[in-house]
């Protein structure tokens, strides 16, 4: 996933400026998907344990690789049994599968090296690999996505149109394979401007249903920024797809730029979800499940790669996983209003998100204060209002008319009433 060239993209952003957490890029009303909400590598030990946890979480998307190296260790010998498992646990438990497909194999290293390229002459090998897979798992796995951040010389070392003939050959392959397939191009390590119309170019995106992207930055603002470029972009090109953030997360421990605290590793949390889901992402899989080692037994505390889970290998929860359950039990179904709440005398520093979900009958209304500030507001509203802790998964009612203390750190209220609760000034 991350390694050392993410300080390089972070550090050129710091003088970048912050987009709005509300901005709405689509024309057309935004719905949450049903199946908004995913994780990487969650499930891949198909134990009940497991996915007891990720069930409490309302985890749906399960992304994994399933390496070629794994699958296909010897020309033309094919294993397939750890993914089985994984695939009939997941699909047991109603998930959702999406496969990531890469990089090299073993049986070609002495020409490929590290394993993060493909030569020419050795693109047809990767094709047997690619249906094989489709094959076997036609109708069970959801979406197919092709590499991780081929603009990222980490994990490919050759030259963007090499990448362009390879990426356009798989999706083709995997079309030809199964024409229901829904395929996923990119998994760009953000918003590589040229490289997305050099593919586009190439005619890379001609059987794709979506585009994926990775929109990381020092903090949610500064994602949502890299979002709206990466909208920007796809407009140009007039690409008509989905857009998917295939991987989103902090870590709260190490070196790296965008480490986060334990305390405000929530927040970050909820303003990711909020943001995207106000701009129509079609879904958004959070890096990573769970961490490396269990709560202080990292032998390593500079490492940051230790800690991106919200979970811990034992199963006990960091607190960003409440609020990642919080926002993955209301949002999904749910309609997207921008004109609501009624505000009052509200500054404009303080955003609030308003969702209606008529499948359910449970309405949820996400605020905070983006300049990081205490402000107190009145909620006044005609029905009980529950609000939410976001850090611990812990509720309480609110009176018909309250006041509420607004900082850096959302507020969930949530109420089973088509009565519009009014936010005003104190």
């Amino acid at each position: 996933m991350k390694h050392i060239y993410i300080l390089l993209i972070i550090l050129i952003f710091i003088s970048c400026s912050s987009a709005p957490m509300s901005k709405n890029t689509q024309n057309n009303p935004v719905i949450v998907p049903e199946d908004f909400f995913g994780m990487v590598h969650a499930g891949m030990s198909a134990t009940e344990e497991e996915f007891k946890v990720i069930n409490d979480m309302n985890i749906i998307w399960l992304l994994y690789t399933f390496y070629w190296s794994g699958t296909e260790r010897e020309k033309g010998v094919f294993r397939f049994s750890g993914n089985d498992k994984f695939v009939e646990k997941a699909l047991q438990e109603g998930k959702k599968v999406a496969v990531t497909l890469g990089y090299s194999s073993s049986w070609i290293s002495e020409e490929v090296g590290n394993g993060h390229y493909i030569p020419q002459k050795f693109i047809p090998d990767f094709l047997d690999y690619v249906e094989a897979l489709v094959s076997r798992y036609k109708g069970k796995v959801s979406a197919w996505q092709i590499w991780n951040e081929p603009n990222f010389n980490h994990f490919w070392k050759g030259t963007n149109e090499e990448f362009y003939n390879l990426s356009k050959a798989a999706a083709q392959r995997i079309r030809e394979t199964d024409p229901d397939a829904y395929i996923v191009g990119g998994g760009f390590m953000r918003s590589p401007n040229a490289f997305i119309k050099g593919m586009h170019k190439a005619g890379a995106m001609e059987n794709l249903n979506a585009l994926s992207f990775h929109p990381y930055a020092l903090n949610p603002k500064w994602s949502m920024r890299v979002y709206d470029n990466f909208s920007k972009v796809l407009s140009k090109i007039n690409f008509q797809g989905d857009v998917s953030i295939s991987e989103i997360g902090y870590p709260s421990g190490g070196w790296y730029p965008h480490k986060v605290s334990m305390k405000n590793l929530p927040s970050h949390v909820v303003k990711i979800m909020t943001g995207a889901a106000v701009r129509g992402a079609k879904n958004v899989l959070w890096y990573q499940f769970k961490d490396h080692y269990n709560l202080n037994k990292a032998p390593n505390k500079i490492d940051s790669e230790h800690f991106f889970g919200l979970i811990y290998p034992d199963y006990t929860r960091k607190n960003g996983s409440w609020a990642y359950q919080l926002c993955a039990r209301f949002l999904p179904g749910s309609r997207y209003l921008k004109d609501l709440p009624i505000r009052e005398n509200i500054p404009s520093c303080i955003a609030s998100f308003y969702f209606v979900n008529e499948k359910t009958g449970i309405n949820t209304l996400i605020i905070w204060n983006s300049v990081n500030l205490k402000q107190k507001i009145k909620v006044t509203a005609s029905a009980a209002l529950t609000i939410h802790n976001i850090s611990t998964g812990e509720n309480s009612i609110l009176q018909d008319e309250s006041f509420i203390e607004i900082t850096g750190t959302p507020v969930i209220l949530t109420w089973e009433s088509a009565a519009v609760p009014k936010i005003s000034k104190k």
